[in-house]
C-alpha cells in the first residue's frame, strides 16, 4: 500500500523525498566506454543520454548524485561490493541479480516499463565483406568482437558464438579494420557515430537488421545501500515519465543528433 501511495504521489508530483534526500550523495558508476549516445566519458565527464534522464530523475525528486565513470567490469564489482550506491545504466542479466536491485519485470519482459531506454545492436563488417546479417547469428563473420563485460557477449556465447572481447569498442573497431574480416557488435548510434568518425568512414558498412533489443535500467546496489525499496522504486517511477515524455526526449536525443527538431524513435524489439 505505501508503495502505491509514493508512486502516486511521483506521478501527481507531489513526492516529497525523504529529509535527508538533498544531504545524501548518491554514487552512481557508469560505463567509461564509448557507448554514444547513451553512457560515455566526456573529457572526464559522464555523459550520454541516459545519464541525462538519470541525473534529471533525481534531480525532480530531490536527490543528489555523484556520477563516476569506470571500466565496465570495475563498475561492476564495485556495485558487488557495495561501493556504488547505482550504477547507470544496465540490462537484466541473471548472474547480476543477486547484488543488483532491478524493476520487477526486468526478468520477465523484453521491453520493461521501468527502462531507461530500449537499445538495440546491430552488426558491423568491413567495406569490402560481401556478407548480410538477416537473423542468423551462426552465420557472423569471425572474429565476432564486442566489448569485455556487455550482456551482448554473454548472449552471443550462449548461441554457441566465439567473441573476441576487448577494453572498448573503438579498439574493437580498429581491429575490425586492421584485419579486414570479422564483425563488431554496436548500438546503430554508435555504429552511426564511427560512420562519421574519419578513421572509418568508408571502411566499415552498417547491417540494418538488428541483433537484439534489450531494455536498459538504473540499477541499485544491494549491499550497504542507502535507500529502501519504495523510494528506489520513485525513481524508476521518475524515470519512465521523463521516457515517455515526447517533448522532454526530442529535445535530448536532439541535443545529441544535432538536429533539436527531430522526433526519437526509440528501437524496439
Amino acid at each position: 500500500m505505501r508503495r502505491n501511495i509514493i508512486i502516486l504521489l511521483v506521478i501527481t508530483g507531489l513526492f516529497i523525498p525523504p529529509a535527508w534526500a538533498d544531504q545524501t550523495v548518491l554514487r552512481v558508476g557508469t560505463d567509461q566506454n564509448f557507448w554514444y549516445p547513451f553512457t560515455y566519458t566526456d573529457q572526464g565527464k559522464a555523459s550520454g543520454i541516459h545519464i541525462d534522464i538519470a541525473a534529471q530523475a533525481l534531480k525532480n525528486l530531490g536527490f543528489r548524485a555523484e556520477f563516476i565513470p569506470l571500466p565496465w567490469k570495475r563498475c561492476l564489482e564495485q556495485m558487488r561490493q557495495g561501493k556504488l550506491d547505482a550504477v547507470v545504466s544496465a540490462s537484466y542479466k541473471p548472474d547480476r541479480a543477486p547484488y543488483l536491485f532491478y524493476p520487477a519485470d526486468a526478468a520477465s519482459t523484453d521491453e520493461s516499463k521501468w527502462r531507461i531506454t530500449q537499445v538495440a545492436y546491430v552488426v558491423i563488417t568491413g567495406i569490402d565483406d560481401p556478407y548480410e546479417y538477416t537473423g542468423d547469428v551462426q552465420s557472423l563473420p569471425l572474429p565476432v568482437r564486442a566489448p569485455l563485460g556487455y550482456s551482448i557477449v554473454d548472449d552471443l556465447k550462449a548461441q554457441g558464438v566465439t567473441v573476441l572481447t576487448a577494453p572498448d569498442t573503438q579498439l574493437c573497431m580498429s581491429q575490425l579494420i586492421r584485419s579486414g574480416r570479422g564483425t563488431v557488435i554496436t548500438p546503430p548510434q554508435n555504429a552511426d557515430r564511427f560512420n562519421t568518425d574519419g578513421n572509418f568512414t568508408g571502411k566499415i558498412k552498417i547491417h540494418s537488421q538488428p541483433i537484439s533489443s534489450k531494455s536498459y535500467f538504473m540499477v541499485f546496489a544491494k549491499k550497504n545501500q542507502k535507500l529502501d525499496e519504495n523510494t528506489i522504486t520513485s525513481i524508476w517511477t521518475e524515470i519512465a515519465r521523463l521516457r515517455r515524455d515526447k517533448s522532454y526526449m526530442a529535445a535530448l536525443f536532439g541535443r545529441y543528433a544535432g538536429n533539436t527538431g527531430k522526433e526519437p524513435v526509440e528501437i524496439v524489439k
